[in-house]
């Protein structure tokens, strides 16, 4: 990730939230292609995870944890 980001949240299923400079966010996680999104809110950020965490159990990829 390059330097113009903050780091917000890393949550418990592996999911991290940064900040861009521009105000928009980008949301990783190292287990969910696409690896990376952007998002114009926070809300937006935390609605990424969780739909990635969602994904994730339902395939089995993912313990116990959460956002």
């Amino acid at each position: 990730m390059g330097s113009d980001l903050s780091f917000v949240r890393a949550m418990g299923s592996g999911c991290v939230i940064y900040r861009e400079t521009s105000g928009r966010y980008v949301v990783d996680h190292p287990q969910a292609p696409p690896r990376i999104l952007h998002a114009a809110t926070l809300a937006g950020a935390y609605a990424a995870c969780q739909g990635w965490e969602a994904r994730l159990k339902r395939q089995g990829s993912l313990g116990s944890g959460g956002c």
